[in-house]
């Protein structure tokens, strides 16, 4: 797009203009520091006022912007900074087209968000969304993210490195909730008949099935032998979902019926600890 041309569709075509500007009035400097009035700028077009409307038209502008690779933590970082003070639901999903589209690069995308992301407690599930679709796929992950290189191993170094950073009962109900959807979603991949846990998908092994639960037990303040804690095997299942259940949320950290009642209760009684 020629210099100033997107200046005749700002109005007609604001997305458009946007594209161009952005080009033309970049958000970095010469030396690559930030350029923190454009930017924002930008970000006011693009959360306040509805410009991207669908997560993939992060792709093209980020595209549009010509952001060089040194510096990609560091412009994302401020866009998500934006997003949560002003429109925090989606953010998830911005992040995962930018990582999709080849646009940011993982270590980036998690300097980033845990930059922006800092001592937060109000993510509206934008990390469990990342984190779910950046799960990798498998015979029981249709869904999930195909990258060479990319594995439950680099996964979980993912989800390790972004939810430490959250206020810990944050970070407890955005973990819980990624395995509650892949253990959800993977239900629909095993043999009609058979017990539909987390255990029995492929990824996880015994040993990653233990740091999920260390993990679990860390952000909710627990030691793993409390004896409050149940961890609940496969074979114990049904009772699981009795015990712990009763709203459909399948976590893995249940608690006895006599300290709560199902999940809700379960959190409410880590956040009095």
């Amino acid at each position: 797009m020629a210099k100033t041309t997107w200046r005749q569709f700002v109005d007609s075509d604001p997305l458009y203009a946007l594209m161009g500007e952005v080009q033309e009035n970049k958000v970095f400097r010469e030396d690559n520091s930030v350029n923190e009035e454009n930017l924002e700028r930008y970000c006011e077009q693009l959360f306040v006022r509805g410009l991207a409307d669908k997560p993939k038209i992060w792709i093209e502008v980020w595209a549009a912007m010509l952001i060089p690779v040194e510096i990609q933590a560091n412009v994302l970082e401020r866009i998500l900074r934006f997003g949560l003070q002003h429109k925090p639901a989606g953010l998830g999903d911005i992040i995962f087209e930018l990582l999709k589209g080849m646009r940011v690069k993982v270590p980036a995308a998690s300097t980033a968000i845990q930059s922006s992301f800092a001592g937060s407690s109000q993510t509206m599930g934008s990390l469990s969304k990342l984190l779910y679709c950046t799960y990798p796929k498998s015979p029981h992950s249709a869904w999930g993210w195909a990258r060479v290189g990319w594995g439950w191993q680099t996964w979980w170094q993912l989800a390790e490195q972004i939810l430490s950073v959250l206020e810990p009962m944050t970070a407890f109900d955005e973990l819980a909730a990624t395995l509650d959807l892949i253990e959800a979603d993977g239900f629909r991949s095993i043999k009609e008949g058979s017990e539909k846990v987390l255990a029995k998908q492929d990824l996880w092994t015994k040993d990653r099935l233990g740091k999920a639960k260390r993990l679990l037990c860390k952000f909710g303040s627990v030691e793993e032998d409390d004896q409050q804690l149940v961890w609940m095997q496969p074979s114990e299942a049904q009772s699981y979902r009795h015990a712990a259940c009763r709203n459909m949320r399948k976590f893995w950290v249940a608690w006895r019926p006599k300290a709560s009642a199902g999940w809700q209760g379960a959190v409410a009684a880590l956040r009095r600890r």
